[in-house]
């Protein structure tokens, strides 16, 4: 059951967390700072997660130990969201999320040579098409220009990524409420980049109208306290390679909310990846459980 409540967690997670183009492009280009959006996503999810502390009745007690631990995991949590919100100035936004994507590549690698993970071939497997399925899905037929800015800040959020999804897993931290844990990397990541606005541009943007003010709160509330809640929840309980797999679920949702919403077109290849990405998820899903039943009978 533990296992099970870990890939609908892991699930949720990649798919809200494929709409933050959705919801930070229509503020950016309403005329928001970039710096501001992504203040505003962290400050505001913040503030969320600490009412639903106060209303569970959570201690906010932390130690130091655990808080330096906490700060590290913030700051690459916290460049990955800067890095993957500045490449969308650059490159397209389902190009960007295709680059990004290489992260579940990079947590495997990372848990088989350093932390010695054995997995198996079904896991494997299902890691190279989630991948494959991805770049399918980053294809719209379109041509899109080559931009050497953009492609290396996708590329640098593959590695901040990786290693904030293991160190979910590898740092003293498991035995921490995961609503905890959120509230701290949020307020973490909303101090950095309030830090950040006033180093770069001085002041915070006005908010143009009712609109963009609700897109923002909906960025803070859905692919940021959601998904990071429920990413954190995922990886307590399958652990970080599957929940990096899973992962393929957001680039899929965003393809869909954009043909859905935002009148774009769904080549041929998309339709392939969609395939592929789905038939990943299941090899996912079933190399987990039978990773389970291997343990269990040892």
């Amino acid at each position: 059951m533990k296992s099970v409540k870990g890939l609908v967690y892991a699930i949720v997670s990649s798919a809200t967390f494929g709409l933050v183009p959705f919801f930070a492009l229509p503020a950016i280009h309403a005329g928001v700072a970039v710096n501001t959006v992504v203040f505003l996503r962290f400050f505001l999810s913040f503030l969320a997660m600490g009412v639903v502390l106060l209303i569970k009745g959570t201690s906010f007690k932390v130690t130091k130990n655990e808080y330096k631990m906490l700060c590290l995991l913030s700051i690459f949590y916290a460049a990955t969201s800067m890095l993957l919100t500045l490449s969308y100035l650059y490159i397209p936004s389902g190009m960007a999320t295709t680059i990004h994507f290489l992260y579940p590549v990079l947590v495997t690698l990372i848990m088989i040579l350093l932390f010695k993970e054995r997995g198996n071939w079904v896991i494997y497997l299902a890691t190279a098409l989630a991948v494959v399925g991805v770049g399918f899905l980053g294809n719209s037929g379109e041509g899109a220009s080559f931009n050497t800015v953009g492609l290396t800040l996708a590329l640098i959020t593959v590695c901040t990524y990786a290693t904030y999804i293991v160190g979910i897993q590898k740092f003293r931290l498991r035995d921490m409420d995961g609503l905890k844990m959120t509230f701290y990397v949020l307020l973490n990541c909303a101090i950095i980049f309030f830090i950040n606005v006033l180093v770069q541009d001085g002041s915070f943007s006005p908010i143009p109208d009712v609109s963009t003010g609700i897109h923002l709160v909906l960025l803070a509330l859905v692919p940021t306290l959601v998904s990071d809640l429920t990413l954190i929840l995922a990886v307590k309980r399958v652990g970080s390679t599957t929940t990096a797999i899973l992962g393929c679920m957001e680039p899929l949702t965003a393809v869909v909310m954009g043909v859905t919403f935002l009148g774009e077109t769904c080549s041929l290849l998309q339709v392939m990846g969609i395939v592929v990405v789905l038939f990943a998820v299941i090899l996912a899903i079933v190399g987990t459980q039978l990773k389970r039943q291997k343990e269990k009978a040892a």
